[in-house]
């Protein structure tokens, strides 16, 4: 892991060149505690680990300055600079463990994300319909009388069930979040219509059963 870099012997010159430069001792103390654990070649990081009973001291190596000043001495030395990560422990196995944790850390983050992305692409779907749903009403002529409010709804349930197959397709395995929109879309629809909800709702499961056996 660490390639033709000895880093065991990269950190013994690390401490000495601090010594040599401005006084610094707790810096000093925790390069001396710290031990260099691996060379993350895809971080371009070095890992040093401290103990657990002295882990208070990675802040002295974490600081901006302090690190800055670590990392213009890795970078005479072997002329590449290095990130500098800090781990508690010092063996090979806490090393292993720590990169398990970042790894495991990594994947639940683009896992949440993927899932707030897929939320915000099904709700933008059911806001598209529910725009598109007042869109039909202002285009509806003659809306103030029951007829051409009727003729409205009709329009409507068909529309929330053509959306309502492709949106399901697209954004499968979320039935309580689908019908949770469903609702919403009926209800609004049944306010725009100035008609009972439960109405609204039985409409548009009859429009429903009769095109699904059309389709049988």
């Amino acid at each position: 892991m660490s390639g033709q870099i000895d880093i065991t012997k990269l950190w013994e010159a690390v401490n000495q060149t601090l010594r040599e430069g401005a006084i610094n001792r707790p810096l000093w103390q925790a390069a001396l505690i710290a031990v260099p654990l691996a060379l993350d070649e895809e971080s371009d990081s070095l890992v040093l680990g401290m103990p657990s009973e002295r882990m208070e001291m990675a802040g002295h190596i974490e600081t901006r300055i302090n690190k800055a000043r670590l990392q213009e001495i890795i970078q005479a030395k072997i002329g590449r600079r290095l990130d500098l990560k800090v781990i508690e422990g010092t063996t090979i196995e806490a090393h292993r463990r720590a990169a398990e944790r970042e790894r495991l850390r990594a994947q639940a983050a683009e896992e949440a994300h993927a899932k707030a992305m897929g939320v915000r692409s099904a709700t933008a779907s059911w806001d598209q319909l529910n725009e598109q749903i007042l869109l039909t009403h202002s285009a509806t002529e003659g809306r103030r009388f029951n007829i051409n409010r009727a003729k409205f709804l009709i329009r409507c349930v068909r529309m929330v069930a053509d959306a309502e197959v492709r949106i399901r397709a697209r954004e499968p395995g979320r039935e309580e979040f689908h019908e949770r929109q469903l609702a919403r879309s009926l209800e609004k629809v049944a306010s725009i219509c100035e008609a009972p909800p439960i109405m609204v709702s039985l409409e548009y499961l009859r429009y429903r059963a009769s095109r699904e056996r059309r389709a049988s």
